[in-house]
């Protein structure tokens, strides 16, 4: 087991206050115990354990991606030391490749151009549209951020040019999926990863969820349907199409991927995925820090970091036993969660899961040249017999 890639908490306060936010908002509150921003210790030492990671794992490449909070908090200065930190311990062994996934609020202009000097790829969140960002992306004094977070966008596109406008939005169901998919049209979106809410057995009610399945169903024939050359690459249905047409696609939610992306706290803490904060406060803490121990150290103590890594295989016999384990992967592990079977559960989103790859891969097959179906020895599926062969459900 080995990691490819690291989460950087630089900043572990934030300036919005997101109403579903996992590191404020869903129960855990480890963030109070940890330094405002990152040192420049903690920055050297990290890369000490990249570069032997890397060494003793035969990588010559790297993904570091900034995150909080809200990482723009750290200010630029902050990034040139970390680059420079970077040049200086790794020489030319190891190549890096920067990330940054920001709210987008503290862009400007000359930030934007010293940002991509660095080299450091932005991705801005957006949700949806402006009545989904204001109810749902709001400042601490409850106001809106819609305004901030577009002007943001419109300064990236400027600057790194329109291939690179780059979104993530979670799923609002109370907003029209034709609402969005306009919306991000219009304001000229490259790609958007559409997130699915943090919901498990532990945190909602069953009845509660949201329904991400058929909005994403509708989200689908609006994009899949669009014979603009320019309109947007959506995940997760992308990540759905290679899947069903027989390639391997990475994803945290579906597929059999390994998830080997490992998190860095503010403080220099070795942890899993902090979406895993969702599971209850303190979830994903350990013992381990970049100061005292090695990446692949967590792999050992840590059965969490386990249990993610392998979260697509160690599934529960209902997956296990269902006609599309092979595309689902059993969903996000942390949506599987309960109190009383950790993490041995179906998704708590399964039936929507179900519905939506029942869905995309007729539609596919309907489309593609028949021999291109034979190649693929893809099949017409029937959701409600898919349903049926759902054993030992949870609902």
């Amino acid at each position: 087991m080995y990691t490819t890639n690291l989460v950087v908490k630089v900043a572990s306060r934030c300036n919005l206050n997101c109403t579903y936010c996992y590191v404020y908002n869903m129960g855990d509150n480890s963030y109070k115990l940890q330094p405002k921003f990152m040192s420049i210790e903690t920055i050297k030492k990290i890369f000490e354990r990249i570069k032997s990671h890397c060494l003793n794992n035969g990588l010559k490449d790297f993904l570091i991606i900034f995150h909080g909070g809200e990482p723009l908090l750290a200010g630029l200065d902050f990034y040139k030391n970390f680059i420079e930190i970077g040049k200086s311990v790794l020489k030319n062994d190891i190549t890096i490749d920067y990330g940054m996934q920001t709210n987008g609020v503290l862009l400007d202009y000359n930030l934007a151009v010293e940002l991509k000097k660095l080299k450091i790829q932005v991705g801005i969140s957006i949700d949806g549209t402006e009545g989904s960002n204001n109810k749902n992306r709001i400042y601490h004094n409850n106001k809106g951020s819609y305004t901030e977070i577009i002007n943001g966008f419109n300064i990236i596109k400027e600057v790194y040019g329109d291939k690179l406008a780059n979104c993530i939005c979670v799923i609002d169901t109370d907003e029209s999926p034709f609402d969005v998919y306009k919306h991000f049209k219009e304001i000229g979106a490259r790609s958007v990863h559409f997130l699915f809410p943090d919901n498990n057995f532990k945190n909602t009610n069953y009845e509660d969820i949201p329904k991400v399945g058929e909005w994403l169903v509708l989200m689908f024939d609006l994009w899949y349907n669009d014979s603009d050359l320019n309109k947007p690459s959506i995940r997760p249905l992308t990540d759905l199409i290679g899947l069903i047409l027989g390639y391997e696609k990475y994803s945290e939610i579906f597929g059999k991927g390994k998830n080997n992306t490992l998190v860095i706290e503010t403080n220099g803490d070795i942890e899993t995925t902090d979406s895993l904060k969702i599971c209850g406060d303190g979830f994903t803490k350990t013992k381990l820090n970049v100061e005292n121990n090695e990446f692949d150290e967590i792999y050992k103590s840590s059965n969490l970091a386990k249990q993610y890594y392998n979260g697509h295989d160690d599934l529960c016999t209902t997956c296990k036993n269902c006609f599309l384990e092979e595309i689902c992967g059993g969903g996000f592990i942390g949506h599987r969660y309960s109190k009383e079977n950790e993490f041995d559960n179906p998704s708590i989103y399964c039936k929507q899961i179900a519905l939506l790859i029942c869905h995309i891969q007729n539609q596919i097959i309907l489309n593609l040249p028949p021999e291109i179906v034979a190649n693929t020895k893809i099949q017409k599926l029937s959701y409600e017999e898919v349903i049926e062969n759902i054993q030992n459900s949870y609902y």
